[in-house]
This record gives structure tokens, sequence and C-alpha cells, in this order.
């Protein structure tokens, strides 16, 4: 075991960061504040991240924090009994490569949805660390199969808002809801062939997990997504060279914007009515009216529901009753060098 964030000093190794790249309507605290506010609280057991009160003008309180540390080759494991669900939510366990532009460092999403959609894990990376998976490799006869969420062909470059990245996933996928009702550890182990993302439930947690001495060679079955960089690149070489740099892990709770925002009329959230948990009207510009654009964030139905300027939607307590993460541990494993005998 390398690192570890549990007990009292979960986030004595974190940077709290406050820059929102995704447009929404979290506003996003520093360390300090983030404590006083009870956006981030740990505990002896658990530390919790949440989405807290009204900030500045249509923004809410959230947190984002960033490892300290960053790793090449490791397996990263989070342990947590409760993930933030509801609309206007979009929560994320996720690794990024610090100081380089992105996404030329890569970027694993392990765990990443909104508002009613399931989660998906997917991966980024620009022209000079191209990486396009061998589909053959991820639906081998007798396996199940792991299908390319985001419909681009294992192409993993990603250049939004149309090209998004690779996302090989096993079904079936997982609501936020799902998630958090199945308590477990999210996993991903980055060697210098493949990546893979586990999920296991707390009720078939193995032995090796409570002992510190992880063994994801015997995780298989709990496999979720699988990038196998390097027989990609041997199949057709040049194809995918060295996609990731040395890796930090981030967690935050993102609230509308480019995704949470733009789905808003898709999924349940929209025109669920009036009263406590319930959204604004879809659409329109009206009184209690809306419409899905993030460039227009006082008429946005997402962000009017973060907002509610005058308690009509209840939004305080919705969210306090279910955004958030509970998180017992996160660890960083990483490999045991050979010792070699002469």
């Amino acid at each position: 075991m390398n690192w570890a964030a549990q007990g009292q000093s979960f986030f004595d190794d974190w940077d709290f960061l406050t820059g929102d790249a995704n447009n929404g309507a979290s506003q996003y605290l520093d360390k300090g504040t983030a404590i006083q506010e009870q956006v981030a609280q740990a505990a002896d057991t658990h530390a919790i991240l949440r989405v807290g009160s009204k900030g500045n003008y249509l923004k809410r309180k959230s947190a984002k924090i960033a490892t300290q540390k960053s790793w090449t080759t490791f397996l990263a494991t989070m342990r947590f009994s409760h993930t933030p669900t509801g609309c206007g939510v979009w929560p994320s366990f996720w690794t990024n490569a610090p100081g380089v532009t992105w996404p030329t460092g890569g970027e694993l999403d392990v765990m990443e949805y909104v508002n009613d959609f399931p989660s998906q894990s997917s991966f980024h990376v620009g022209k000079e660390n191209k990486c396009k998976l061998n589909a053959a490799l991820l639906n081998k006869p007798g396996c199940a199969a792991q299908p390319d969420i985001n419909k681009m062909d294992y192409e993993c470059y990603t250049q939004y808002p149309d090209i998004l990245g690779c996302a090989p996933n096993k079904y079936p996928l997982r609501t936020g809801a799902q998630i958090s009702g199945t308590p477990g550890v999210y996993a991903v182990e980055h060697s210098q062939s493949y990546m893979k993302v586990f999920f296991i439930p707390e009720t078939e947690m193995p032995a090796d997990m409570n002992t510190n001495e992880p063994k994801p060679d015997t995780w298989d079955q709990w496999v979720i997504s699988y990038y196998p960089f390097a027989s990609s690149d041997s199949s057709s070489p040049g194809s995918c060279t060295s996609p990731m740099k040395a890796q930090q892990l981030i967690i935050n709770i993102g609230t509308c914007g480019d995704w949470a925002g733009k789905v808003w009329p898709l999924g349940s959230c929209v025109n669920r009515g009036q009263g406590a948990g319930m959204g604004p009207v879809f659409p329109g510009k009206g009184k209690g009216q809306c419409i899905a654009d993030k460039y227009d964030p006082a008429h946005d139905c997402c962000t009017q529901f973060m907002w509610d300027q005058d308690g009509t939607y209840g939004t305080d307590a919705y969210l306090a009753q279910s955004a958030y993460f509970n998180i017992s541990s996160i660890k960083v494993f990483t490999p045991v060098q050979e010792e070699v005998i002469v």
C-alpha cells in the first residue's frame, strides 16, 4: 500500500480545486471553506463530500478534491457506503494527469453519471497519445461483451462536444440510485499494458481486499470495463502507444452544466410537477418554466432547480438526503519490485 485516505486525516493529502470546466452550477470551495461549510467532513470511520447550501448567484456549494500524489502503474480502490444521487447531480470518481494539457495525459472516468442516467467508465486521450482499442478483444466469443457505450467504435481520442472518447462497459449499467443501494468498492488497475475497472459489492468482498494485500488478477468476475492498450497496439501497431501519463485521483460532485443540464429533458427529472423535490416545468421561459440551456442559466431547468430561489422545489432537503459521498477509504497500491537474486 503506497498511500491511503481514511479516518480523521482523510483530507490531509488532497488539494481542493475550485475551477469548473463543465459550465455547471457548482461552486467548488477551497479546503478551509469546505470544511467550515460541512461540504467536506471527516470522521473516524468515514468521510463525507456533499452538495451544500446556495452559494454565489445560481450556484451550489460543492467540492472537487485531487490527490497531491500521482502514480504511473497502480491499483486504486474507493470503498463507499453511499454515492450522490438525484436530479441535477453529476458525481465522478476519475483520474487525470496533472500538469499535462488535457487530454494528452489521459483521463479515466471510473464512475460517472448524471440525474437518473446509468454510470459508465470512459477513457479520453488527445492526438499525441492516441489510442484506439481493438473491438475484437472486448467482444471475444464466450466472454461478456463490452460495447462502446459512447458509440465511438472504441476510438479514445476526445474532442467535445461530438467526439466523446471510448467507453467499453459490461452490461448491465447501473444508475446512481442502484450504485448507492449496493455499497462496495470501485477499483482501477493500471499496468504498463492494460487498465481494468472493477466494482465489487460489499457482500462479495474478497479476503485479500480486507487484508490490504489485494490480488486483482483474481478479480475478473468483477471487471466492468477493460482497456487492452498493449494488445490493441500489437494487433495494429501504432494504434495505442503509451496513452497514460502519471495519474492523480479526483472526486467531485458537479451539478447541471454540459451533461446533467443538457439531458434534463430526457430523463425522469423533467416535468415531475411542483412541490418538494420536484423541478420547474419544461419548456418555456415563463414563471416556473424553463429551458435546457447552460448558456442561459437564469432559465436553465437544472440551474433553476439547484438555485431554488423561493424554496418552491424543496431542493435543500432533497440534496441533503441524497447528494453526498460516504467513503470509508481510498487506497493506492503500487507493484512490489521483485528482488533479483544473483
